[in-house]
């Protein structure tokens, strides 16, 4: 396990695929540190919390860890990596677990460079540890929203952090299974918004045929069905402006455990897969 470890560990550190996302990341980033934050921040009192769910919107992080991630994992079957591996007498749990710890690694170096730049752009101007600020109370009192205290900052860096690692083992899973970069780039990007349109359609079909209930109740249901779904489904509470104004229902602790459950779910998945999958 250790040497597989430091194979893929040399092989993510020398792919200038991660450097290249980095910089991606990191040039939103620059442009909000540099231009807007000095009008911005100086003018309206943030709270750390607005400053990094602005820079994690500004970063595009979800689908440039899609990118990393189908480059990374193809690669191995494009190029023959994963025959050599299992060529050498390597159990195949052990070349799916080594390779799935190295690139959530990569997932995580992304999010600690918005980590990074919020940090610095918040201390830097001032921004308040407080878990309220006044342009989230503005936006609020604008929608007829009631101001809430957002969570804290920790909860609120943990909570995007499992957010990217539970959509990283599905784009992970995906890889696997279809062993082509650009396939696995154009299904990770477009799937999750499928499958949520789907769930919509089907949630709005059920609210009329559902017997018992009249139709502007079973809307009602429907609705907040659905609400409840893309709140946690995958990268929907990436980076969300919605705790800005007040409309956001993620609850942190929540979005943890359910991401949690997706890493179980996908990783077991992937391993399945590798499992199964015939290496040529």
């Amino acid at each position: 396990m250790r040497n597989l470890l430091k194979f893929h560990y040399r092989r993510l550190f020398l792919r200038s695929s991660l450097y290249i996302c980095m910089g991606i990341i990191a040039v939103p980033l620059i442009f909000i540190f540099f231009i807007i934050s000095s009008y911005l921040f100086s003018s309206v009192k943030l709270s750390m919390n607005t400053v990094f769910s602005t820079m994690m919107s500004m970063a595009n992080l979800s689908t440039l860890v899609i990118v990393f991630t189908s480059i990374f994992c193809c690669e191995d079957y494009s190029k023959g990596t994963a025959k050599t591996l299992y060529s050498a007498g390597y159990p195949r749990y052990l070349l799916f677990l080594s390779k799935f710890i190295v690139s959530t690694t990569a997932a995580a170096m992304m999010f600690g460079i918005v980590l990074i730049f919020s940090l610095l752009c918040g201390l830097i101007y001032g921004a308040s540890w407080d878990t309220s600020d006044s342009l989230y109370s503005t936006f609020s009192s604008i929608l007829g929203n009631t101001p809430k205290n957002e969570p804290d900052f920790v909860m609120t860096v943990l909570q995007q952090l499992f957010v990217i690692i539970g959509a990283h083992a599905c784009y992970f899973m995906v890889a696997e299974l279809l062993g082509k970069t650009g396939f696995t780039i154009v299904l990770c990007i477009f799937g999750p918004g499928v499958i949520s349109t789907a769930f919509m359609i089907i949630t709005n079909i059920c609210s009329i045929i559902f017997p018992g209930v009249n139709s502007s109740e079973a809307a009602d249901i429907a609705s907040t069905i659905y609400m409840y779904f893309t709140a946690y489904w995958l990268p929907s509470g990436l980076g969300s402006l919605y705790n800005l104004i007040g409309g956001s229902i993620t609850v942190p602790w929540i979005s943890i455990v359910v991401n949690t459950f997706y890493v179980l779910l996908f990783g077991g998945f992937a391993l399945l897969i590798t499992n199964k999958k015939q290496i040529k």
